[in-house]
């Protein structure tokens, strides 16, 4: 990725201007809330692919850095969303803000983000832009709704594992790369084939993810390891493990997963019964088959770098430890 990165530093720069530029308030708790959970350590991926799907399309400039740092603001509170509807405590291995500031303070700063992203939106972006954007907070409202509404569900299939994760990642990354179609005014064709990159993409993060929640190292993570079982998350390493697991096996799921309280040894558990069954291995291969979606929408644009390094983020979003 340190290339792409390193190819794009002067958009990401500008973007990251733009970001902290648009936070201030006399309210004191809004710059500083804002301002911790911005610099705790995210990627800024969803920027990145707004950025590089304008540049495949021809386009780099002022907008593209604008829409980017909307795309943030809205990912962001999300993130403060969710930490109060989790009652998480911690967000890429910090304490999160609504330990700190409580959880009323985190999810207004979120509402204040949202609420500066669509304003930044009217005021710089076009009409086909805001559409995209505004449908996809819905979709984000709606993910996070049928993940609380499928928790603690044993029952959990995996078409509802996929219509939670688009709601959640795929549909917000779909937009970020439809939006940098639409403001380098490429052709209806382009527009669409980088909409369908998106939401492939967004499969292929979320599903590795949750096989970085089972396997993943928590320093490099940033969060503490069997978080989705806790949670009572079904993803797709446990819903394909459910699939070849015998009954013993399926019962030791189900306890864990109805725990009033559950302990780290029956998260082993699990974790064995996942590891036994390989779980990861064919949700891995499911991220791939994912990113190989995404780069086959990618075959109409011409060879370009900005199409070599879209290729490249698909396949490490595949393969990625961290």
């Amino acid at each position: 990725m340190k290339e792409i990165l390193d190819y794009f530093k002067d958009d990401l720069a500008m973007t990251e201007e733009i970001i902290n530029n648009n936070i201030h308030s006399t309210i004191k708790v809004i710059p500083e809330l804002s301002q911790y959970i911005l610099e705790s350590g995210g990627k800024r991926f969803r920027p990145l692919m707004v950025i590089a799907s304008a540049a495949l399309c021809g386009y780099r400039g002022e907008k593209a850095h604008i829409a980017a740092c909307v795309a943030e603001y809205i990912h962001t509170a999300t993130l403060l969303h969710d930490d109060v509807v989790d009652e998480s405590d911690t967000r890429r291995g910090k304490t999160s803000a609504n330990s700190i500031w409580g959880n009323e303070a985190s999810v207004l700063v979120g509402d204040f983000l949202l609420a500066q992203a669509f304003s930044m939106m009217v005021h710089h972006l076009t009409s086909s832009s805001l559409k995209v954007m505004a449908q996809v907070c819905m979709h984000l409202a709606e993910g996070e709704i049928l993940q609380l509404l499928n928790s603690f569900n044993i029952n959990t299939t995996i078409d509802n594992y996929y219509q939670i994760i688009f709601g959640k990642t795929a549909a917000l990354i779909s937009a970020c790369c439809e939006v940098g179609a639409i403001l380098s005014e490429a052709r209806d064709k382009e527009r669409e084939a980088l909409k369908t990159y998106g939401q492939e993409l967004g499969y292929t993060f979320q599903i590795v993810d949750d096989c970085l929640d089972v396997t993943g190292n928590p320093k490099k993570t940033g969060k503490p390891s069997g978080n989705d079982l806790k949670e009572g998350k079904l993803t797709l390493p446990l819903l394909t493990t459910l699939k070849k697991a015998s009954k013993e096996e399926k019962r030791t799921i189900q306890e864990a997963i109805l725990a009033d309280e559950i302990t780290p040894q029956l998260i082993q558990r699990v974790k064995t019964i996942i590891m036994n069954h390989r779980g990861i291995e064919a949700a891995r291969e499911k991220a791939r088959e994912h990113a190989r979606r995404a780069v086959e929408q990618l075959e109409i644009f011409e060879e370009s770098l900005e199409k070599h390094y879209l290729t490249k983020v698909a396949f490490l979003s595949a393969e990625r430890e961290v």
